[in-house]
Parts: C-alpha cells; structure tokens; sequence
C-alpha cells in the first residue's frame, strides 16, 4: 500500500492543470470522432434506404419483364404483337383500317352553291 505521502503526490499529479487539460483535450477527440461516427452511421441508414427502394422498383421491373417474356413465349402473343406492330394477316383475313374524321370536314357542305356564300374570317384566308 502507499504510503500517506505517496498518495498525496499522486493526487496533487491528477489535480494539476496540466493533467486536467490533457484529459480534457482526449475527452474532445473521443466527442469529435464519436461525432463523425454517428454522422457516417445516419448516412449509411438513408443510403440503405435509397438500395431497398431501388431493389423493390428493380424487383417490380423484373416482374413486369418476367410476364412480357412468358406472354411473347407463348404462340398467341407472338402473333398479337406481329399483328399490332407490323399490321399483317393471315390468308384469308381482312384488314380494315379506320381512319378519324375531323370535325371540320363534317361541318363543311359537301357542295357549295354558287349563290351561298361561305364566310371565312380574315385571318383563316388559308384554309
């Protein structure tokens, strides 16, 4: 055991200034890189975050890819889409193409007498 004039060396020691700063200064580089430490740890959280989104939206993509592969594998669905992207037929079949109207054209009179005058505005000379 140490001896009463040993203890008091010591304790003078940890009570001094110099000792106190130096603890001090060590306290604040655990704070700072604890500080950084908790800081890199938020990143990784969101950055997780951002991966499961990205996997469930690259999941849902396969699944969709998945079920496009499984119907264009099939012989229907082969010839759905010769049919929708290159408008083919087989023997014997008729195509028949529907064009739209414009509005305009069925407003028009089909024959314009040479008494009826049509009135355009200024502006519609080209029309």
């Amino acid at each position: 055991m140490f001896d009463f004039y040993q203890k008091r060396k010591l304790r003078n020691i940890f009570n001094s200034r110099y000792t106190q700063g130096i603890i001090l200064f060590f306290v604040f580089l655990v704070g700072v890189s604890a500080y950084k430490r908790y800081e890199v740890a938020m990143e990784m959280k969101e950055r997780r975050i951002q991966s499961e989104q990205a996997a469930a939206v690259l999941l849902e993509r396969k699944q969709q890819v998945e079920e496009k592969v499984k119907y264009l594998s099939d012989e229907r669905g082969i010839e759905t889409e010769m049919r929708r992207q290159f408008d083919v037929a087989l023997e014997g079949e008729k195509v028949v193409v529907i064009l739209k109207e414009k509005e305009e054209d069925l407003i028009k009179p089909l024959v314009a007498s040479s008494t009826e005058v049509v009135s355009k505005k200024w502006y519609q000379f080209w029309r």
